[in-house]
């Protein structure tokens, strides 16, 4: 299967590519309140309300995005549409095992943490909002 793979939080994660829409550049997120710190906004993109998460606080990782990130990972499954910032996009490969869950080695030797967007979704759904 083909897989996105980009950094975060100082590890390489993968997505199935069938899940990305886009990869967006030059967007305005716009904050909302009471919302994960890792939850960093919305945006509109394409006639499309995405949530916006920050990959590397979802992660565990400190500190602070710049004001404007560089790109965001634009995701669609089911009904759900979801953005993801990385820290740096490394791009596409091509992962024979095409139900990794876990960790997946490249014939280069790179290990990529295999995600879905589910397992993401379900990672912000237990966060605490309102604080």
């Amino acid at each position: 299967m083909d897989c996105f793979v980009f950094e975060a939080a100082g590890k390489h994660l993968g997505i199935e590519a069938r899940y990305i829409y886009r990869i967006a550049d030059e967007v305005r997120v716009a904050p909302v309140p009471l919302l994960p710190s890792c939850h960093v906004g919305i945006i509109y993109y394409r006639g499309d309300l995405f949530d916006v998460i920050d990959a590397g606080r979802l992660l565990g990782k400190e500190g602070r995005l710049s004001d404007k990130p560089s790109y965001v990972i634009l995701m669609k499954w089911d009904q759900r549409k979801l953005g993801l910032i990385p820290e740096r996009i490394v791009g596409i490969t091509w992962v024979e095992d095409a139900k990794a869950t876990d960790t997946v080695f490249t014939k280069d030797g790179l290990a990529i943490h295999m995600i879905t967007p589910e397992k993401i979704w379900d990672t912000l759904s237990e966060l605490p909002y309102g604080h």
